[in-house]
């Protein structure tokens, strides 16, 4: 492929990403702006997408991704091991707890959410959701991978704040978030192995005032990742919640 090819490569793939990540449609301007590209060769691409509905345009002339992204995305869940293993675990703790349940994977210094299951009633709107990215060092299920990771202790170095919650989480086998990501809600987490080690998280986000008490809530999470684990090979870490 010539280089003009794998910059309009590059460039196409670029408008996907953004647009995956975007709250809400984005205008031809906001697209232009945000990746810093001329107008028109970003109409041309985003021509190009939705022709092969790989983005979708409304009324308004504001872009989205389309139904095509999506079934891609979703041949990725299907062929991953780690969302098959956990996604039947997220499903009992929804239906257990009457929280919403997660699986995140680290990327770099994020994590990505990979599956979700929400309650039938669902309370409160949440920062997770499945594509979304956060700060790991800022949530339970980025905290409960990052207390497994070889180089934690650059980690710790890195962000001091770390220390006391990756030794909790090897303490105690899962880690908890209070309202960091978002006011008033509790997120606790566990780690979830495989047979090289750590390779995700499975979590649970609920109202810090629901009557749900931290132990019994914990020790569901551990379990979960437990038998999320062993399904991959793996030992689960869940030292403390017997």
């Amino acid at each position: 492929m010539s280089e003009m090819g794998n910059r309009s490569v590059s460039r196409a793939l670029g408008i996907l990403e953004r647009l995956a990540a975007a709250r809400q449609p984005m205008t031809l301007k906001e697209i232009s702006d945000q990746l810093e590209l001329p107008k028109s060769s970003a109409l041309v691409l985003l021509r190009a997408l939705k022709e092969h509905d790989f983005v979708e345009c409304d009324e308004a002339g504001r872009y989205s991704v389309g139904l095509r992204a999506f079934e891609t995305g979703s041949a990725y869940a299907r062929g991953m091991s780690t969302v098959r293993a956990a996604s039947d675990q997220l499903r009992w703790l929804t239906q257990s707890l009457g929280v919403s349940a997660h699986f995140a994977v680290l990327d770099g210094d994020e994590v990505v959410y990979v599956a979700k299951e929400d309650p039938d009633e669902l309370t409160v709107r949440l920062a997770s959701f499945v594509g979304a990215r956060l700060p790991a060092a800022q949530t339970a299920v980025g905290t409960a991978q990052l207390a497994h990771m070889p180089m934690r202790e650059h980690l710790v170095s890195a962000d001091s704040s770390l220390a006391q919650r990756m030794a909790d989480v090897i303490t105690s086998g899962y880690a908890v978030d209070e309202g960091a990501i978002l006011t008033g809600v509790r997120c606790v987490a566990a780690a979830v192995m495989d047979q090289r080690g750590c390779c995700g998280a499975i979590g649970v986000s609920f109202l810090q005032q629901a009557d749900l008490p931290l132990d019994d809530v914990a020790r569901s999470v551990v379990e979960a990742a437990a038998t999320a684990s062993a399904r991959l090979g793996g030992r689960a870490h869940n030292v403390g919640v017997a």
